[in-house]
């Protein structure tokens, strides 16, 4: 991996304190495979690598609970697509967004190129936007209306992007990275691993003690 570091997007504090951040990103050398990064910790967005607490599910692991499995049946499954459904995703999205208090925005433009999952009742209720890389998926957004909680689409979900990545010989799931309370919930699945820097770690006391420990970063008057 040819590592790069951007500090005109970056930024840092040395009067009172020595506080340096920059965006740092890789590029795939021609003789890495996609596999090999992803087994590094990196994660693929828009043509560059970066590098994070990643998070995955080993397939051979994972195991629905048999509630999920129940909930499941009242879920009917199609395959998507952004360029005839844009409209309907973006209308998800913003229902995803106000419910989680997410002020961040991704465009859905971003994710153009990936594969979708429609998860259906009597109406689209939820979207998995994932793209497969070698032997691995690699799910980058879930969009849920929320309308429903008792559905549980969340859990579904997850269940369903497992299967699917089964299908294709996939040997891992990854759910990209780990930070605040909101990724917490991926410790519940079996086969979970998060990415500590060195080594793919399953201790989920560790990973639910960073996630607590990021709530407390608080980021003021960010202007940059």
């Amino acid at each position: 991996m040819k590592i790069f570091f951007d500090h005109v997007n970056g930024f840092g504090k040395i009067s009172n304190y020595e506080v340096i951040i920059n965006c740092a990103y890789g590029i795939l050398e021609e003789s890495e495979t996609k596999t090999e990064a992803l087994e590094h910790g990196w994660i693929p967005w828009k043509g560059k690598w970066y590098n994070e607490r990643s998070t995955r599910i080993k397939l051979d692991f994972f195991r629905p609970t048999k509630t999920t499995k129940r909930l499941s049946n009242k879920i009917k499954i199609s395959k998507g697509s952004f360029i005839d459904k844009i409209q309907e995703y973006e209308e998800l999205h913003k229902k995803y967004r106000q419910h989680n208090f997410f002020q961040r925005n991704i465009s859905l433009e971003s994710f153009e190129g990936c594969e979708v999952i429609e998860y259906w009742t009597d109406k689209l209720n939820a979207i998995s936007i994932y793209k497969i890389f070698e032997t691995n998926m690699v799910v980058y957004q879930f969009l849920w209306d929320y309308e429903d909680p008792k559905l549980s689409l969340g859990n579904v979900a997850q269940m369903i992007e497992c299967e699917l990545a089964k299908e294709m010989n996939c040997d891992y799931v990854y759910l990209l990275g780990g930070y605040e309370k909101c990724c917490e919930y991926k410790s519940n699945y079996k086969g979970f691993q998060f990415w500590t820097g060195n080594d793919w770690s399953m201790d989920i006391k560790l990973y639910k003690y960073l996630v607590n420990r990021d709530e407390k970063i608080k980021i003021l008057n960010y202007d940059v």
